[in-house]
């Protein structure tokens, strides 16, 4: 229920100051673990580590007016077909208690979407070569 309240929430106040021209625009992608790019980072010691990865997709529906004026949603579907909003966290304790977390974001520009994954044991990489294929859906609201 708490997925749809924000969903919920911003279309009524998109749609409350639209004209009766604004409507959803909905896209799926398969990513692929080949179509992952690594962002690097360097530590106070000067070493480099993977800071996270993500994965650029075009999606023409995402126009300067939407980025001014609409809404971008962005879910990843889970393996029994359930979408979830993005930001999206999971929290997991390894074999030693460690407690850990992986977390899903995005970000928008003019005709693209960026899926980004990250996890807090810094093993980001390694951790991104177990979770295989992933679906996300992105549905983009304004006056197109």
């Amino acid at each position: 229920m708490k997925k749809f309240l924000l969903p919920l929430v911003a279309m009524v106040m998109l749609l409350a100051g639209c004209s009766e021209k604004a409507r959803v625009i909905t896209s799926y992608y398969t990513v692929q673990p080949d179509k992952w790019q690594v962002a690097t980072a360097v530590d106070g010691s000067n070493n480099l580590y993977v800071d996270y990865v993500y994965s650029t997709w075009e999606n023409i529906d995402i126009t300067p007016e939407v980025i001014d004026n609409g809404v971008v949603l962005v879910y990843m579907i889970d393996k029994d077909g359930r979408d979830n909003l993005l930001p999206y966290t999971f929290y997991f304790t390894d074999a030693n208690g460690n407690n850990y977390q992986e977390r899903f974001e995005y970000d928008v520009q003019t005709g693209l979407i960026t899926f980004k994954f990250k996890d807090s044991d810094f093993n980001t990489y390694q951790s991104l070569q177990n979770i295989g294929t992933l679906e996300f859906k992105v549905s983009v609201i304004g006056n197109f």
